[in-house]
């Protein structure tokens, strides 16, 4: 399938083994985002299961990343999006899990044109986030992580939501290269030493549909992410990239 040209937004869907969750989680963002079926872009990150099967009869572009990691599925989306004629304005991150509220994407879409920010995340913290939403790990480590961004930056943030949407310009700009769990700290971080507009809003945060978790379904996978989100962090604050 060919991304159609002329889309404002573009809808980027990392998608690994969801194929229990998928089909709801898209067929919740049909109905209640607000955005036209054109605009989303699942990309299959090295799926075993029917994930992109689903998708397909869904009639929702799907690409193939065979490299497992959230970045590598970003870039991946990112390297085909370069090559339309017609770029759209806006990129919009969302999971695959059903996690997201889908009525929160108006809300990003509808603030970042208002304030003229080029980047919008969606705050779990501030939103209201279903009891088991979020392990204790991921909330220690959200606010280890704003507690960082805080000292060095000083700047106020509450979370390191994955549903948020950003300028696409602003975005090229970044020359993103974070092939796993360190996309969203690495976008937040070249965003303020950019010297970027970045806000948050409050979103709100559900149970997923199904399935675990990739990065916070066990304590040594999250051991892991943590991990690599502070090792992105002190590269970029102290290396630059």
């Amino acid at each position: 399938m060919k991304i159609e040209e002329g889309n404002e937004i573009i809808c980027i869907i990392p998608a690994r083994d969801e194929e229990k969750s998928i089909k709801q989680a898209l067929d919740g963002l049909l109905v209640g985002s607000g955005l036209k079926k054109s605009s989303f872009l699942v990309i299959n990150n090295a799926s075993k299961d029917s994930t992109k099967t689903i998708v397909e009869q869904l009639g929702i572009i799907v690409l193939d990343c065979p490299a497992i990691g959230y970045g590598n599925a970003c870039l991946v989306a990112l390297d085909r999006i370069v090559n339309l004629k017609t770029k759209p304005k806006y990129i919009l991150f969302c999971d695959a899990d059903g996690s997201d509220d889908p009525k929160d994407i108006q809300s990003l879409v509808q603030t970042i044109k208002k304030t003229n920010a080029d980047l919008v995340i969606g705050s779990r913290t501030l939103g209201v986030a279903e009891s088991g939403s979020l392990s204790p790990i991921q909330i220690f480590g959200n606010a280890l992580t704003c507690f960082l961004i805080r000292i060095f930056f000083q700047k106020r943030f509450t979370d390191m939501g994955p549903l948020r949407i950003i300028r696409y310009e602003s975005l090229r700009s970044l020359n993103m290269n974070d092939r796993t769990w360190g996309w969203n700290i690495e976008m937040h971080v070249k965003t303020l030493q950019h010297q970027m507009k970045v806000i948050e809003i409050p979103v709100n945060y559900r149970k997923r549909i199904a399935g675990v978790s990739k990065i916070s379904g066990t304590l040594s996978m999250s051991l892991r992410v943590g991990s690599k989100i502070l090792y992105t962090f002190f590269k970029l604050l102290f290396l630059g990239k």
